[in-house]
C-alpha cells in the first residue's frame, strides 16, 4: 500500500515516486528558465543596443502619420475634383439658361422691332 494507485510492489512504487519527482523538477526548471528569460531579455537588449550589436527598434508612428497624411491628401484631391466637376456642370446649366433667356429676349426684340416697323409703315 502506497501513495500511488498503480504501484503494486515497493519497487514499482519507488520508481513511480522517483519519476514523479523528476518530472516536477523538470517542470520547475522550465518555469525558472522562462522567468529568467522574461526578466533578462529587456536588459540584454538595452545593453546590445548600447554596444552597437543590435539596432534600436524602428518607430512605427512615422508610418501611421504618413498613411494618415496620404489619406487626407487623396481625399482632399477627390473632394476638389468633385467640387470642380459640380461647379462646372452648374455653370454650364446656368450658361445654357442665360443663353436661352438671351435668345428669348432677342426674339422679343425682333418682334417689337417688326411691330414698330409695321406701325410706322402703315
Amino acid at each position: 500500500m502506497g501513495f500511488s494507485r498503480h504501484a503494486t510492489t515497493p519497487t514499482k512504487e519507488a520508481v513511480d515516486h522517483f519519476t514523479h519527482g523528476v518530472n516536477s523538477l523538470k517542470s520547475a526548471g522550465f518555469a525558472a528558465a522562462r522567468g529568467t528569460k522574461e526578466a533578462a531579455v529587456p536588459k540584454v537588449n538595452v545593453v546590445l543596443t548600447k554596444v552597437g550589436l543590435r539596432k534600436p527598434p524602428a518607430r512605427k508612428w512615422p508610418w501611421v502619420v504618413g498613411a494618415i497624411g496620404a489619406g487626407l491628401a487623396l481625399s482632399g484631391a477627390a473632394a476638389y475634383l468633385w467640387y470642380r466637376q459640380r461647379t462646372e456642370s452648374i455653370g454650364e446649366a446656368l450658361l445654357a439658361d442665360e443663353l436661352l433667356d438671351d435668345a428669348e429676349l432677342a426674339n422679343r426684340d425682333r418682334a417689337l422691332t417688326e411691330e414698330l416697323v409695321e406701325s410706322v409703315t402703315r
